[in-house]
């Protein structure tokens, strides 16, 4: 009789343990919830730091430091990359060429980096701007 009682004892606690434990398991549940109220804040964010990003801060930053290595690139090939002859000389050539190559590449660049930083950290000052948290 002892046996019996004590199999049903175990069997009763197996039955309500595998039952309790989704309830356990509520923490993991949540998460897809939390997702979901945090997705529509999280796209507003990246498609705000990707217009931002993308349409303002890429290009400036990226036309400005091309226009300076196409200008550097094409002195240095007349001669002297200091001197302000060949500087005067490579403005027209590589620094305006480097300054459309350069906002092209920073519209591309900071588009996708501001998507990225904004979906990530919605309206943070690093989805506005190209450069990398520190």
């Amino acid at each position: 009789m002892t046996k019996k009682t004590l199999g049903r004892v175990l069997f009763a606690v197996a039955l309500m343990s595998s039952s309790i434990a989704p309830s356990l398991a509520l923490d993991y549940e949540a998460k897809p919830v939390m997702w979901v109220l945090q997705a529509p804040i999280r796209t507003v964010g990246a498609l705000t730091g990707a217009a931002v990003s993308g349409g303002v801060s890429g290009p400036i930053e990226y036309s400005y430091h091309w226009f300076l290595k196409g200008t550097q690139h094409i002195a240095g090939k007349l001669g002297d990359e200091k001197g302000e002859a060949q500087i005067a000389a490579a403005v027209p050539i590589g620094g305006s060429t480097g300054f459309v190559l350069g906002s092209a590449y920073g519209v591309h660049h900071g588009f996708w980096h501001g998507f990225k930083t904004g979906w990530e950290k919605p309206f943070s000052r690093w989805s506005y701007i190209t450069m990398d948290e520190k």
